[in-house]
């Protein structure tokens, strides 16, 4: 009785395979990782949406005056303390596409979620100063200063570092001096491009977008934000 002949790969055919597989594979993977990237970028436009919400009750709360940097003494505490009671968890103070990780300290007196440090901060909010060093962005501003809310920053995308600096740098605030900055070699005097060659950022009026900020090769920008966005009160 004969059996019928099994038929085997043969190594050509193997590597044919393997060849496509690998073809295919160097194809989709960056697809899949843009996918993975934009679903961060979405939760980071959601993080923000909600911060801007919560500084807009917060500003109703205390007089029409706008989310601010710090306050408080023996403990100071910052922009994230502020709008605590106006949202539902501290994780939304990070962003998705950062490797550093918002982080607060051990209970303080009247913080028992203690506070966070300005150093772990991700988003930064807009403290931009005059030349004689007075807040012309949108920390502690009355509402009323705002000449078009729906076009001033209030909150960006900002410190990528993912540990405590060497010296204490105040993350949370963005507040380079106008006229003095240089957007196109300094990353922080803008928003920082982590999503697809882009930031995300929230308006006085608590609307969120993303907008495009491309990093070259030599380590410049391209792209960005004009000074003028940055005022509270736009000419």
């Amino acid at each position: 009785m004969s059996y019928p002949e099994k038929r085997a790969f043969t190594l050509i055919e193997l590597l044919v395979v393997i060849a496509i597989i690998a073809i295919l594979a160097a194809i989709l993977f960056p697809v899949f990782s843009q996918a993975r990237e934009k679903a961060r970028q979405t939760a980071c436009m959601s993080n923000l949406r909600q911060i801007g919400t919560a500084a807009v009750m917060y500003s109703q709360d205390y007089d029409e005056i706008m989310l601010g940097t710090e306050l408080g003494d023996e403990p100071e505490y910052f922009w994230g303390e502020m709008i605590a009671p106006y949202i539902k968890n501290q994780q939304i103070l990070t962003c998705p596409s950062s490797d550093a990780k918002f982080k607060v300290s051990p209970p303080e007196s009247g913080f028992p979620n203690g506070i966070g440090y300005e150093w772990s901060y991700n988003y930064a909010i807009n403290d931009v100063k005059d030349s004689q060093g007075r807040g012309i962005g949108a920390a502690f501003q009355p509402l009323a200063a705002f000449s078009r809310p729906a076009d001033s920053i209030l909150i960006l995308d900002a410190w990528p570092a993912a540990a405590e600096p060497a010296e204490d740098e105040e993350r949370h605030e963005i507040r380079w001096v106008i006229g003095q900055r240089d957007p196109v070699r300094y990353a922080l005097h803008d928003g920082n491009p982590r999503h697809t060659t882009g930031f995300s950022m929230v308006l006085c009026d608590g609307h969120a977008k993303w907008r495009k900020r491309e990093k070259k090769a030599d380590g410049t920008f391209l792209s960005g934000t004009k000074d003028v966005e940055w005022l509270a009160n736009q000419p």
